[in-house]
């Protein structure tokens, strides 16, 4: 078993999924040196120590001219919403497959926005419940009357075998101890439950051929870049078992994905569609860099 970091709110000097020594990797955008383990290939940059909560405030979420986040987050919501349906349905199939829960299962999701997935998942049933470090988001979650609690992973308290699916939705390269959080995530969950997250795949063919211009080496956002076999050893050391990993598709309006892409090749940002109609259009998006992982507890 990897040591645990020793000082959590700064980057490890040990990979924290196998505990080898890691290999400089090239350099991030900005002069960041990449730091990748030799064996697992979990890789991430030395950040420095900072307040999550003080990085994700209204700008990131709301703000156009801010280098960070988002330019208009509430755009993207009939995207999120059908991302998370086909998400949701994915957990229901296993959740299914084991002991059926009595109803309403309930669902907890960590690092859970302004609440789309989670009222997404009220609408189908579930008794749902979110985690968000962001004090903006997490009123505007409540704000749809969902039962969010502001506060980070680390902080926050959580009843052993509550859940039936535990969610982490492009949310663990956030955290500065994504071990741990697994671990809490995991200890969560009921027997046979569900813990799923989507992340960014650093030995992906798009990331590998990108280089250091990957869209996911999105600084200072994301502190780790995740491999498939760091998620097996880090979902293993936490109790449970990958049932499913998938090359997520996501759903988006076409002016977000126009946004994006100016942003990642570096380019003025591209006028909008002069119709409301056009904006509206979403399109599914993937470039087979972004796992879904569907891990289910022993």
């Amino acid at each position: 078993m990897p040591p645990r970091n020793p000082d959590p709110t700064i980057a490890p000097s040990l990979c924290i999924a196998c505990g080898r020594t890691p290999r400089a990797a090239g350099r991030l955008p900005g002069g960041a040196a990449l730091l990748q383990c030799p064996r697992c290939r979990l890789a991430w940059w030395p950040w420095p120590a900072f307040d999550p909560a003080a990085l994700y405030d209204r700008d990131y979420f709301q703000c156009p001219a801010a280098a960070k986040g988002y330019a208009d987050y509430a755009s993207l919501e009939p995207g999120l919403r059908r991302t998370a349906r086909a998400r949701l349905r994915r957990v229901e199939r296993l959740i299914g497959a084991d002991a059926a829960p009595l109803p309403p299962p309930r669902i907890l999701e960590i690092g859970c926005g302004v609440g789309v997935f989670l009222d997404e998942a009220r609408r189908r049933g579930w008794e749902a419940a979110g985690l968000e470090v962001s004090a903006y988001a997490a009123e505007e979650a409540r704000r749809r009357g969902l039962d969010v609690q502001c506060a980070a992973i680390e902080d926050a308290r959580l009843e052993h075998g509550r859940y039936d699916c535990v969610a982490l939705w492009d949310v663990i390269e956030h955290l500065r101890d994504p071990r741990a959080a697994l671990a809490r995530a995991a200890d969560a969950l009921r027997t046979g439950g569900v813990l799923a997250l989507s992340t960014g795949d650093v030995t992906s063919l798009c990331a590998r051929l990108s280089g250091p211009r990957w869209h996911l080496f999105n600084l200072p956002e994301h502190l780790f870049f995740f491999s498939p076999a760091a998620l097996r050893q880090m979902l293993a050391a936490a109790g449970c078992r990958v049932h499913r990993m998938t090359r997520e598709v996501y759903w988006a309006p076409l002016s977000y994905l126009s946004e994006r892409a100016c942003k990642t090749l570096g380019g003025a940002p591209a006028a909008r569609p002069a119709g409301g109609w056009v904006r509206g259009w979403l399109a599914p998006a993937t470039l087979l860099d972004v796992l879904g992982v569907y891990a289910v507890r022993g």
